[in-house]
């Protein structure tokens, strides 16, 4: 009696693999997306590595970073409107197509007697904008693959792929460049580009739901942000979601926290940066709880505002041990609530704004980081590292509690689905939930 209820205990803590076996173009596209992955983590490695050794400047590193980081987030912006007007599989095969493309081309350009420091540039925008366009476009089509109660399940497996390729991908470019130079890691990305394309290519017509007129491309996108401000569940999520990743700045004060609170050096500090990721894969692992809760919206809130009082517990930590298990646990914690955030927009957005919707929610991950990694690093000019971290997480966690306490249509979500529901197509997700914030 006892072995069946552990395992029945077991099936319902691990991270549900049943996407991969119920949806062949599911399938497909897991198996793309980590293939890719692997493949632009390389490049994080390979070209802040060639333009220091072109230049010998740190300014070039940081202005090619947010040039393809600007590209990045209008690509979102564009590809949003895009996904919910043309056939998506069309537009993620060609933006594969242009960014493999631009692989190759910056393996030809680092394999030239005197590389081009321009063309890193150009060709690095030229990456990221198109990136943006087949990442916009692969997160609309996942809710029409799955069923709706295995968003979470799907958005556990995506998140998976992220976080073990984050991981492991930029030590596998740095081998690689330490051993056939930085031309071969291009080469590598740009045959695993092709890859993909091969793997997407068996992917049927997915074309957005075409139902009411079409706006221009500023209306379009006004239409999807008014939509999330309007549906009370998305827009709840979207708040405490930005907070969340506002949080995620916290890795710029490491290094000040490790010399000063902690009084370790460089192999402390490395470890402090592996926590958190270390953290998310644990709990991605353990995630099987995330499809069959019954109230989302409640764990999402509750599993953030934790994570922002354990940022808080972090700034009067003052040992390694104890830092390290804060950072894990606030790693594990962010996830599962970015695994719930996730399922939760999926659900509660119609299919012909899916992809305005993720594209916007992509949009404030990027833009909560930076600003959440600017606003700790001026804090920490003005008070030391640690009262820095306290400050923010309190500050983080009573706006949390604020959100949890205030936000009653996120409170009363109900389960994502049931066991028999086909795709989550959602005719029209305005009236999803009852209430309003």
């Amino acid at each position: 009696m006892t072995e069946p209820r552990k395992g029945s205990f077991l099936r319902r803590i691990m991270i549900d693999a049943s996407p991969l076996r119920s949806s062949p173009a599911f399938r497909r596209i897991f198996l793309a997306r980590t293939i890719s992955i692997f493949g632009l983590g390389m490049l994080a490695v390979a070209v802040p590595l060639q333009i220091f050794e072109l230049t010998g400047s740190t300014l070039q590193v940081g202005a090619a970073a947010t040039v393809e980081g600007l590209c990045a987030f209008a690509g979102l912006l564009v590809g949003g409107d895009l996904a919910d007007r043309f056939d998506r599989r069309r537009i993620i095969l060609v933006s594969r197509m242009i960014g493999g493309t631009g692989f190759a081309l910056l393996a030809v350009n680092a394999w030239l007697p005197e590389p081009s420091v321009a063309a890193i540039y150009v060709v690095g925008g030229v990456d990221g904008f198109f990136g943006a366009l087949s990442v916009t476009a692969l997160m609309a089509v996942t809710p029409t693959l799955v069923p709706r109660n295995k968003l979470a399940a799907a958005g556990a497996l995506n998140m998976l792929t992220v976080r073990l390729g984050t991981m492991a991908s930029p030590a596998l470019g740095g081998v690689i460049i330490a051993f056939a130079g930085v031309g071969w890691n291009y080469a590598c990305a740009a045959a695993a580009t092709l890859l993909t394309i091969t793997l997407l290519t068996g992917l049927p017509p997915l074309k957005p739901d075409a139902a009411g007129p079409r706006s221009h491309p500023v209306r379009a996108a006004v239409e999807g942000a008014v939509f999330v401000y309007r549906q009370p569940v998305i827009r709840a999520v979207v708040l405490l979601g930005t907070l969340e990743t506002m949080a995620s700045g916290i890795r710029v004060m490491l290094p000040a926290l490790a010399a000063t609170a902690l009084g370790v050096g460089a192999q402390g500090t490395g470890l402090l940066y592996a926590a958190v990721p270390c953290g998310a894969v644990l709990s991605t692992l353990l995630s099987g709880w995330t499809a069959n809760t019954r109230r989302p919206g409640w764990h999402m809130a509750l599993l953030s505002t934790a994570s922002f009082m354990v940022l808080a517990g972090l700034g009067v930590s003052r040992s390694l041990g104890t830092a390290l298990l804060l950072l894990t646990l606030f790693g594990a914690l962010a996830s599962m609530s970015g695994i719930l955030q996730y399922a939760l927009v999926q659900a509660h957005t119609p299919d012909r704004m899916l992809g305005r919707v993720n594209a916007l929610w992509m949009a404030q991950e990027v833009g909560g980081d930076s600003v959440g990694a600017l606003g700790l690093g001026s804090l920490g000019r003005v008070v030391p590292a640690a009262a820095a971290v306290t400050i923010f997480g309190s500050v983080a966690a009573i706006l949390g509690l604020a959100g949890l306490a205030g936000f009653g249509s996120l409170r009363r979500t109900g389960p994502l689905g049931m066991p028999d529901d086909g795709p989550s197509q959602v005719p029209d997700a305005a009236p999803a939930v009852a209430g309003s914030p």
